[in-house]
C-alpha cells in the first residue's frame, strides 16, 4: 500500500468517524481511560516499592533482629498465649564480641505517657544501650547522644525525636530541659535528626530514648529481660555465618539441649527486603489483572462502535462495492479507523497518564521516575486491542456482497 494510498484511506477513515464523532470519542475514551490507569498504576505501584525498600534499608541491610520465641499460655484451656522474654543485655554483649558482628544492642519499647512544658502525649520510649545510635545510624540536630556512664549509672536523660519535640514543645527546643516521664523528670540531652517513617507506616521521630537501665528500673519493673536484640554484621556476606553463630551462642547461652526448639527467633533485613518484593511482585500481578480487564473492555466498546458503524453504512459498502472497490479496500478502511481509534486512546491515554504521575510525584509524598517505558507499552497495547477487537467488524463489513448490501 502505497503512501498516497494509506493517506486516502486515513482520511476516508477519519471522515467516517468524525461523521459520529460522539460514539467515537467514547469508545476511544474507554481506551484513553484503560491506558491512562494503567499508567498511574505502574507509577503509584513504583513509587510505593521505593519508598517502602528505601525505609527498609535505612537500618542497613545487614540488620538482624532476635525476637524472643518463647510462650506462656493462660486462660482456659490454654487459650491465651504471651509473649516471654528471655533475652538479656548480656547476650547483646556477647553477640557484639562474635566474628563478623559489627556491633549488637539490647532494647526494650514502652508506650508512655510523656509530659513537656506545652503539652501531654503517649509516645514510644526506647530503653537501650548507648550503641543503638551507632546501630541505627542516627544522627543530631542539636545537643549530644547520652554516654556509656550515664546508661550504667542509670541517669534520668534523654534523647528525643523531633515530631515528639514538637508534641511537647512545639516549636521550642528541649534541649537542657526537663520532660516527665510517668511524672519522673528526665533531662533531655539531646534531639535526633527526621529520619520519617518505617516501612510499616511507624513515625520514626516520635520516639524518646532513654539509656537501658533507666528503664529497666523506672518504666519496666526492675526486670532484667529485653524484649529485642539487634546485631549487625560487618557485610551482607556475613549475614548467614552470624546468624549461624548467634544462634549457637544463644542456644550454649540459654542452656538449650540438643533437640530442644530455640527460646528464641532471628530475623534479618535481607527478609524484610525479600518479603517486601514478594508484596511488590503480588501487587504488580494485581495492577496487570485490573489493567487487562480494563483494557479488554474498551477493546469490546469498540469493536460495538464499529458494529453499529457497519450497520449504518450497509447502502455505502454495497455502492462502493457495486462501483468496483475490493473486499481488502473495505476491510482497510474500517481497520483504519480502528487505527485512529486506538492512537486517540492508546497515545491519549499514555499521555494523560503520565501527567496524572507528575501531578502524584510533584503533589504528593512518593518519589519515582516518570514510567516512560510503560506509558509507551502501555498506549502501544492499547493500539493492538483497537485493531484486534476491529477487524471482526472489518472482516464482517468486507464479507459484505453488492447485492446484500444494497438489499438491506
Amino acid at each position: 500500500m502505497n503512501l498516497m494510498r494509506s493517506r486516502r484511506l486515513m482520511a476516508a477513515a477519519w471522515e467516517g468517524l468524525w461523521g459520529h464523532r460522539l460514539r467515537a470519542a467514547l469508545a476511544a475514551g474507554g481506551l484513553l481511560v484503560g491506558v491512562a490507569a494503567v499508567v498511574v498504576m505502574v507509577a503509584v505501584g513504583q513509587g510505593t516499592r521505593n519508598q517502602v525498600l528505601e525505609r527498609i534499608t535505612a537500618l542497613g541491610t545487614n540488620a538482624i533482629w532476635v525476637h524472643s520465641a518463647k510462650r506462656a499460655f493462660s486462660g482456659l484451656r490454654g487459650r491465651t498465649t504471651s509473649a516471654v522474654s528471655v533475652l538479656e543485655p548480656s547476650d547483646a554483649e556477647a553477640i557484639g564480641r562474635l566474628e563478623g558482628a559489627e556491633g549488637a544492642t539490647a532494647l526494650d519499647t514502652r508506650l508512655v505517657r510523656i509530659s513537656g512544658p506545652e503539652g501531654t502525649t503517649d509516645a514510644q520510649v526506647v530503653s537501650s544501650l548507648p550503641n543503638i545510635f551507632e546501630l541505627e545510624g542516627q544522627g543530631l540536630s542539636e545537643g549530644r547522644f547520652f554516654n556509656a556512664l550515664e546508661e550504667r549509672s542509670g541517669k534520668r536523660v534523654a534523647v528525643i525525636g523531633r515530631t515528639l519535640r514538637e508534641h511537647l514543645a512545639g516549636e521550642n527546643s528541649l534541649v537542657g530541659r526537663t520532660i516527665e516521664l510517668k511524672k519522673q523528670p528526665f533531662l533531655v540531652v539531646g534531639e535526633l535528626l527526621p529520619k520519617g517513617v518505617d516501612a510499616n507506616g511507624n513515625d520514626l521521630d516520635d520516639r524518646l530514648y532513654i539509656p537501658l537501665k533507666t528503664g529497666q528500673a523506672r518504666l519496666m519493673g526492675g526486670r532484667r529481660y529485653v524484649g529485642l536484640l539487634l546485631a549487625k554484621a560487618e557485610s551482607e556476606d556475613a549475614i548467614g555465618g552470624l546468624t549461624q553463630e548467634i544462634t549457637r551462642l544463644l542456644r550454649q547461652r540459654h542452656n538449650l539441649r540438643p533437640g530442644q526448639p530455640d527460646d528464641f527467633s532471628l530475623y534479618t533485613q535481607l527478609e524484610a527486603i525479600q518479603t517486601r518484593e514478594e508484596s511488590s511482585r503480588i501487587f504488580s500481578a494485581t495492577i496487570t489483572g485490573v489493567a487487562a480487564v480494563s483494557l479488554l473492555v474498551a477493546g469490546v466498546g469498540i469493536m460495538a462502535v464499529l458494529l453499529i458503524s457497519v450497520k449504518e453504512r450497509t447502502t455505502e459498502i454495497g455502492l462502493r462495492r457495486a462501483v468496483g472497490a475490493r473486499r481488502r479496500d473495505i476491510l482497510w478502511q474500517f481497520l483504519a479507523e480502528a487505527v485512529i481509534l486506538g492512537l486517540a486512546g492508546g497515545g491519549g491515554g499514555a499521555l494523560l497518564g503520565l501527567a496524572a504521575a507528575l501531578a502524584v510525584r510533584l503533589f504528593g509524598s512518593l518519589d519515582f521516575a516518570l514510567p516512560v517505558a510503560p506509558a509507551v507499552g502501555a498506549g502501544f497495547l492499547g493500539l493492538v486491542i483497537s485493531m484486534v477487537f476491529g477487524l471482526a467488524p472489518a472482516r464482517r463489513a468486507a464479507g459484505l456482497t453488492p447485492v446484500e448490501a444494497l438489499r438491506d
